[in-house]
């Protein structure tokens, strides 16, 4: 029973930290049409270029120092060493706003010849200067974002993973707010030009960061409080200041490493697209248009699933090292199952969903604007979006179980790969070699990682494997009538709202569908460990 409950535990703790981040990507969505609507389709690639590094940089200045805190704060308070839990928070987050500072510095002086790598060797100077302005707006965001990072990562490790959701949200909220209130004064009421509507997007990341963080310093008062008083009752003394340092140092480094590394394909893709595209015979327009729907139109919509990286990610990690503190292999082995299997059981039929019905979601997010070539693409790209879901959370569980030079390793393989192959497809593929790329660069990543899991801790990966069969003939039974249903009636793509009220009936039609077919193999039944899947009790089990 004991067992059984903790795996619920991990279980919630992973789809809390999914909960609150799928508000916020929905509410990051609901933001990106309109915005493209003010800037203007051609301008999304400043925003998708921008948006790249600043997720770079925000790696490069949180160092895997809030993955740090939430593993150290977790190891800690689960050793009942409360005076260290609290160390470890102020010395992740000195550290981590000493990196950001430095972080920003460099690429202030930087910025000018990034923007004109960027945009290439044929872009204009008006194009250049502005890439150069996105790049020093950034930069304010650059510093506040890594701090709250560093309180999020504290109090993931206490397991307060409601308000590490309901942040997400917030966040998100009120930088969709900034984005739509103040670029419709900036653009309609004003008539700024067009690039107005990028420039307050990226500076509204800043923004939305220190409410956040305000958030936090209301909500948490109840949690510090409680701490405090357990450190008074403790008679043990903290850690040394230079073990903490030692272990952030050790647990972030690698981190850091292998999450710039993790994204190496998203800052190739970025850096070198514009250059090799053009210089392979393709307009400079075309292929700033393709960049732009793929790194920025598609990567929103690919966001939806890749939910699940963000919610397991940080779900899994003050679990499993609890687990690994105790040196429980046969408990490791079965939470490692466990996400693997409930990732696989959510993401299988939404690509499924976005496969068959690519047109329609493409429709309703971003009009008839450039259609056949987006849906083409947001298709296509289907193939890395499954690949780059999984494999960040795997790669989590790769650093939380301590595999990580092994993942280092791998990583810097693939590096070469991705450059060799991107160059090569790119050349004659244009847009759709860079997404092969991806998917063969991301694919050797995912083998590498599961074989290592599979011979450490004796996974028994075969029964995933036909767990995810039976989640994709369970898939494939769920789009097929509707997909039939769909071409006999066959609607015409002029209106949106007609179209997303269609696909809302066909959800529906489909989520009955795959809740019979799923529970007909039985998949609920082995996830939730429990006989009684009905729609009754899997509602109170939601809410509770």
């Amino acid at each position: 029973m004991t067992r059984n409950l903790k795996k619920e535990s991990l279980m919630i703790g992973m789809l809390t930290s999914s909960f609150g981040i799928f508000v916020s990507k929905a509410l990051g969505l609901l933001y990106y049409s309109p915005l493209s609507s003010l800037a203007g389709e051609s301008n999304m690639a400043f925003y998708s270029i921008t948006y790249t590094y600043y997720d770079q940089l925000l790696k490069i200045s949180s160092a895997g120092i809030p993955f740090a805190i939430a593993a150290l704060t977790a190891r800690y308070y689960a050793k009942e060493d409360y005076k260290t839990v609290l160390l470890v928070k102020k010395m992740g987050t000195s550290m981590i706003m000493t990196l950001s500072f430095l972080s920003a510095i460099v690429f202030l002086f930087v910025s000018t010849p990034l923007a004109r790598q960027s945009m290439g060797a044929f872009a204009s100077e008006a194009d250049i200067r502005a890439q150069q302005a996105l790049f020093r707006i950034l930069i304010i965001a650059v510093i506040l974002v890594p701090y709250l990072s560093s309180i999020r990562g504290y109090y993931q490790g206490l397991k307060r993973l409601d308000l590490y959701a309901s942040s997400q949200a917030l966040e998100q909220f009120a930088r969709v707010f900034c984005i739509l209130f103040f670029g419709y004064i900036v653009i309609k009421v004003f008539s700024f030009e067009r690039i107005w509507a990028i420039y307050i997007a990226i500076a509204a990341a800043g923004a939305a960061a220190l409410i956040a963080i305000i958030f936090f310093k209301l909500m948490v008062k109840e949690d510090d409080r409680r701490i405090k008083e357990l450190i008074t009752e403790q008679d043990t003394p903290s850690e040394t200041k230079k073990l903490i340092f030692a272990e952030i140092i050790t647990l972030g480094l690698p981190y850091l490493m292998i999450s710039l590394l993790g994204s190496s394909s998203a800052l190739i893709n970025t850096t070198f697209f514009m250059d090799v595209a053009t210089s392979s015979g393709i307009a400079v327009e075309e292929a700033k248009l393709s960049l732009g729907i793929l790194q920025a139109n598609c990567l929103k919509l690919s966001s939806i699933p890749q939910v699940l990286t963000l919610g397991f990610s940080s779900g899994l990690v003050p679990y499993l090292s609890e687990s690994l503190e105790k040196r429980d292999n046969e408990k490791i082995s079965a939470q490692i199952s466990l996400i693997i299997e409930t990732c696989l059981f959510i993401l299988i039929p939404l690509i499924f969903i976005f496969v068959f019905f690519a047109r329609d979601i493409y429709f309703i997010m971003y009009g008839n604007s450039n259609l056949d070539l987006g849906t083409s693409l947001f298709r296509f790209n289907c193939l890395v979006t499954f690949i780059e879901t999984i494999c960040p959370i795997v790669s989590s569980i790769m650093i939380t179980s301590r595999h990580r030079t092994y993942a280092i390793v791998t990583l810097l393989i693939t590096v070469f790969i991705k450059y060799i192959s991107f160059v090569i497809l790119v050349k004659y593929f244009g847009a759709y070699g860079m997404i092969v790329s991806t998917a063969i660069a991301n694919g050797f990543v995912l083998f590498a990682y599961i074989l290592k899991l599979e011979l450490t801790y004796d996974l028994h990966f075969m029964r995933t494997i036909v767990k995810s069969i039976k989640t994709a003939i369970a898939s494939l039974i769920m789009v097929l009538p509707a997909f039939i249903l769909h071409h006999f009636i066959n609607i015409a793509y002029d209106s949106r709202l007609v179209c997303l009220f269609f696909m809302g009936v066909l959800g529906l039609v489909m989520l009955g569908l795959y809740y019979f077919s799923s529970v007909l193999f039985k998949l609920p039944q082995e996830l939730f460990n429990t006989e009684d899947v009905s729609p009754k009790a899997l509602l109170r089990r939601f809410r509770s």
